[in-house]
């Protein structure tokens, strides 16, 4: 159980050093923006995100069922 927690916590903090990165290329052009445009930006970016985990959920859903 051990070792499981341990894969999580690596797969996590991978993961948050990508979105970090991420960040650090695009960060500065998203608070160049008027705030109420880096808001729609931010809002934009969840929905793509979202939108994207449904189908790949989906996906994964549908090879589990075959």
């Amino acid at each position: 159980m051990a070792s499981v927690e341990v894969l999580n916590f690596s797969r996590v903090a991978q993961l948050k050093r990508k979105w970090n990165r991420l960040w650090a290329q695009i960060g500065e052009r998203v608070l160049s923006l008027p705030q109420r445009e880096q808001i729609i930006l931010l809002e934009d970016f969840q929905t793509a995100i979202e939108s994207r985990l449904v189908v790949m959920e989906r996906i994964n859903n549908a090879k589990k069922g075959n």
